[in-house]
């Protein structure tokens, strides 16, 4: 195998997956090497039949490769799949060809966080052999936001008609950037050199498809799109082979559940006291601004928010402006000034956050999860909404800025996290009750139990959250049980909210009572 190469399969079914992967499996037996599908998802249907000679295939566990480790390491994962591959060339063969089916990334929320970073870790790691992967993401489990992040981080992929060059692909320094200009100026060069490819072995690409790698050539935004295609053409600019090293830079990623943490590019995390601050109120001004997204908030606005008691409007001005002053450093320690700051802007006598272009927020990627999932209980696809409903339930580590302080939150002149915190409550309340039916159908009456009870404990009236422990009580015998909780929900109905249960409750009652 001369050259290795990183491509992605997007599928729906087993068959449209096996049938996208035969040529790839076969031309790898053909050229000597080896291949590897990477999955903790068994049965594997149609694997058996997709090569005539498969003997050397076989399944690996993902957690041999350390993908569920929490939280994950990309390097080690990395690391362990390129030991694979130099044990597949020391026995004789050409190389490994890594099949990864992605949903491994499912059953950590920081596996989730970094698909970014693993992706161009990957990336960089197969561009010498004896390494080529293949990833493979099911369109029914991922988030719209992650199979965009997957198309924009393989320089190949693999459609019906074979395997074709990627024209969404990002340079893995473009793509961690969050710079809407480097990315653009990425797309604009993939639109200047030849579309064609061997299927097997991918052409030489050029060296400034890895920017930043430490090879002697000009960025790619200093050299036009027509001027690398000459020298593709002449034969020059071609990319040479480098040693393996994660991506040093990362997307910014912000956990607003639970406690407010946001870590920056190079990993650290941000620290709200790094000058002389009121800590709560620099990370509630930064919580606030992130809520209100492109709109910003005016300066008075704020002020009010978080200085209510203050005598006149220029007290609560001032101690805002030293805020603000706190928040950009904290975000950008490196600033000798804070009004340097690219992330904290002032226009119009507005405050606005400018997060670099593709910050991970858990939030969105929550409400996403906990969406698709449903809509899959509802299609009565058990496996896969079970699989999204348990990513969802890994995202959600506690109530939305549940750090920020309550007179900030309950404000009554300003509504801006309550009534949302409130909603994303609710989403997760019915989440852990599809789980409970998800175990209930799949006969684990206890698990059920425990997700339904877990639902009741935020929200006592939850009736569907009755309605599946009734089921279960049902289903288990235990008639006795099915009449408390019964009784259970008729009084907690009565006593938080003065009704009694809906028709729906009251009619399975009488039909699993009867």
């Amino acid at each position: 195998m001369d050259k290795g190469f990183h491509a992605v399969v997007l599928y729906e079914t087993s068959d449209e997956l096996w049938n996208r992967l035969r040529l790839p499996l076969e031309a790898a037996e053909r050229a000597g090497a080896v291949w590897r599908y990477f999955t903790d998802r068994r049965p594997i249907e149609g694997i058996n039949g997709v090569c005539e000679q498969a003997t050397d295939a076989r399944v690996i566990d993902s957690a041999s490769v350390a993908m569920y480790e929490t939280p994950i390491s990309v390097k080690t994962i990395i690391t362990l799949i390129l030991k694979l591959a130099e044990d597949a060339k020391a026995e004789g063969n050409s190389g490994l060809l890594a099949v990864i089916d992605m949903s491994w990334m499912l059953n950590t929320p920081s596996g989730i966080a970094h698909q970014g970073e693993f992706e161009t870790a990957i990336e960089a790691a197969t561009r010498r052999p004896p390494l080529s992967v293949i990833c493979v993401y099911n369109l029914r489990l991922f988030p719209d936001s992650m199979i965009l992040d997957a198309l924009q981080t393989h320089r190949f992929i693999f459609t019906s008609a074979g395997l074709c060059r990627n024209p969404h692909f990002l340079r893995p320094d473009a793509f961690l950037s969050g710079d809407p200009a480097e990315k653009l100026g990425c797309w604009l060069e993939n639109l200047g050199p030849k579309m064609a490819v061997n299927w097997w072995s991918p052409p030489a690409v050029s060296i400034s498809d890895l920017k930043r790698s430490g090879h002697n050539a000009s960025t790619t935004l200093l050299t036009t799109p027509g001027e690398h295609a000459r020298r593709r053409a002449s034969g020059g600019d071609q990319l040479a082979p480098y040693d393996f090293a994660p991506a040093p830079r990362h997307r910014w990623k912000i956990r607003c559940f639970g406690n407010l943490r946001i870590f920056r590019e190079d990993g650290s995390q941000v620290r709200w006291n790094t000058v002389n601050g009121a800590t709560a109120k620099t990370k509630t001004l930064f919580a606030y601004l992130l809520q209100r997204g492109r709109r910003g908030a005016c300066f008075e606005e704020i002020a009010d928010l978080l200085w209510p008691e203050a005598e006149h409007a220029g007290q609560s001005l001032n101690r805002l402006y030293h805020t603000v002053h706190c928040l950009r450093i904290a975000l950008s320690p490196e600033l000798t000034t804070s009004r340097a700051s690219p992330y904290v802007l002032a226009q119009d006598h507005r405050y606005f956050l400018n997060l670099p272009d593709g910050a991970w927020i858990d939030v969105p990627v929550f409400e996403e999860f906990a969406r698709r999932g449903d809509i899959l209980l509802l299609q009565g696809n058990l496996e896969d909404s079970m699989a999204i409903h348990s990513a969802a339930e890994k995202i959600y580590t506690g109530s939305l800025f549940s750090d920020i302080p309550a007179q900030y939150v309950q404000s009554v002149d300003h509504d801006w996290c309550w009534s949302r915190r409130y909603w994303l409550e609710g989403i997760y309340v019915k989440m852990l009750t599809n789980m409970a039916t998800l175990h209930r159908q799949r006969g684990n009456v206890e698990r059920s139990l425990s997700y339904a009870l877990r639902a009741l404990d935020i929200d006592p009236c939850f009736e569907h959250a009755h309605r599946e422990i009734m089921r279960g009580f049902h289903g288990s015998g235990r008639h006795d049980a099915l009449k408390r909780q019964y009784q259970l929900c008729c009084g907690a109905l009565k006593r938080y909210e003065d009704r009694t249960p809906s028709p729906d409750t009251r009619s399975l009652f009488q039909q699993l009572a009867s």
